[in-house]
């Protein structure tokens, strides 16, 4: 009996050295990793940029005041590009305060962005959405394009009352608020 108990655990132990020390060819390693989609336009001075055209009184209707608005960049890792959505809360038209626009309480203005790589926009009234589909390997770090704005001027003279100066608009403050939006595809 002492004998079968030796040769049952001298059996064992064989076929368990054998399972652990057995010789393995093959060590595998799964990495993996993720990148969030990163979209954005941005300016070095914030994300609100003030434009302000200054006193349009003694601005003629047939003259415009020019602002630069400085940069705007874009970058996007998305591999089917992004959409730029350029938008205005008023139908591009500054609105008196106060008011919902109408003729006498809103001037016209419209934009321009330069740029490379679909950018570019000459110059338009924001009466409506402009969109613009962009993609590209250069948007991974980044494509800069200027922004203007210019506004008419609302200055006439009436000849048939002695040349009198006048204004197309009544007196006050007025604004309107363009956004650009960037959504990727």
């Amino acid at each position: 009996m002492t004998k079968t108990i030796f040769n049952t655990a001298v059996a064992a132990a064989a076929l368990l050295s054998g399972s652990a020390f057995a010789q393995n060819n093959q060590l595998s390693y799964d990495l993996s990793a993720q990148v969030s989609s990163v979209c954005g336009v941005y300016n070095s001075t914030g994300s609100s940029i003030d434009v302000d055209f200054g006193d349009l009184s003694n601005t003629e209707t047939t003259a415009t005041v020019e602002q630069s608005a400085g940069s705007a960049s874009y970058a996007c890792n998305s591999p089917n590009g992004f959409t730029r959505t350029i938008s205005s809360t008023n139908g591009g038209y500054l609105f008196r305060s106060g008011t919902n626009g109408g003729n006498q309480n809103q001037i016209a203005y419209e934009m321009r962005h330069t740029g490379s790589n679909g950018l570019n926009m000459n110059w338009t009234q924001l009466t409506g959405n402009a969109n613009a589909d962009l993609n590209g390997n250069r948007f991974l770090t980044g494509v800069t394009g200027n922004v203007d704005f210019r506004v008419y001027g609302v200055r006439a003279t009436n000849a048939s009352a002695d040349g009198a100066s006048y204004t197309s608009v009544f007196a006050g403050d007025y604004s309107d608020v363009v956004t650009i939006t960037v959504t990727a595809k």
